[in-house]
């Protein structure tokens, strides 16, 4: 007999169906087999899908595992906003901070809500960032861009996600990006990348403080549409590159991205710390449902 899985899609990083970045959630997907787990994957097609399953130890009250239509990955922001967000509408958690199992270590998420907005905020364990170890010009080449069109206000880093930061002049030169997708691959897969996110401190919206583009083609994501998990390392790199206005020691900022695939979502970002610490960095974001249903696997 075929298993029927219901499943909910939302799209996070935003408050308006349409926009932002959509994830699958699958709640109770213990005991689904890997195959199933990966053609659902590929059949649903979306950035990011989770599937919330009992944890297998210590103390986080469930776990998460995400599949993107080419393969699993440790850990994704906007995937667990996504499954954050199912859970909270299937009466599944309350506001408050909840854990989660994932293959990045346990990431805690706390729900806030003021009046009828709720906002998820994500506070994921924060790797040091390094120097790249190989050298540019081959990336550099696949997106179309030279060491001149490189900003100087942060020197590229790599993430404990191993996502390539990259800063750009500005807004046009991010917005004319036209990448060689297939070398892209190529190049990230052996230099161990995961992704290459281009970062302009110009930005759409004059009070947000990045714009950014995220390419992942070897992840069977050509641009990802909006990023949460590359944005807690961005707040660490503008702290360390002293980008950030501080007050108190703290500082916040929006995050914009997904503009230019017709999606635009926004994140906030906080940076506590900043300043002679080692910072602490969440990410903020809301997310509405856009379906839901059930998948009968074969």
């Amino acid at each position: 007999m075929s298993r029927v899985v219901p499943f909910v899609q939302a799209d996070v990083f935003t408050t308006r169906p349409f926009t932002g970045n959509p994830a699958g959630a699958i709640l109770d997907a213990d005991g689904l087999a890997e195959a199933d787990m990966r053609a659902l994957a590929v059949e649903l097609r979306l950035p990011g899908l989770a599937f919330v399953t009992r944890p297998t130890g210590g103390d986080a009250e469930f776990r998460l595992r995400y599949l993107t239509p080419a393969r699993e990955v440790t850990y994704s922001g906007h995937t667990t906003l996504g499954a954050v967000h199912t859970l909270l509408e299937a009466g599944r958690i309350k506001p408050g901070t909840t854990r989660f199992e994932t293959g990045a270590g346990t990431v805690a998420v706390t729900v806030e809500t003021t009046g009828d907005a709720t906002m998820m905020w994500l506070a994921p364990p924060l790797a040091p960032l390094r120097a790249p170890s190989a050298p540019l010009e081959p990336l550099l080449a696949a997106l179309g861009l030279a060491r001149g069109d490189l900003g100087d206000w942060a020197a590229p880093a790599v993430t404990g996600d191993t996502d390539l930061l990259l800063p750009i002049a500005g807004l046009g030169p991010l917005r004319a990006l036209r990448p060689d997708l297939p070398t892209l691959a190529a190049v990230a897969e052996a230099q161990g990348l995961r992704g290459t996110c281009v970062v302009s401190r110009e930005t759409v919206e004059p009070s947000s403080g990045t714009h950014c583009r995220v390419f992942i083609p070897h992840f069977g994501v050509p641009e990802d549409i909006v990023t949460g998990s590359v944005h807690s390392p961005i707040g660490l790199w503008l702290a360390e590159a002293g980008a950030l206005r501080l007050a108190e020691g703290r500082a916040a900022f929006t995050g914009e991205q997904g503009d230019t695939v017709g999606r635009p979502g926004r994140l906030r970002v906080e940076v506590e710390g900043a300043g002679g610490t080692a910072p602490r960095v969440r990410v903020g974001g809301s997310a509405v449902t856009v379906l839901s249903g059930s998948l009968r696997l074969p």
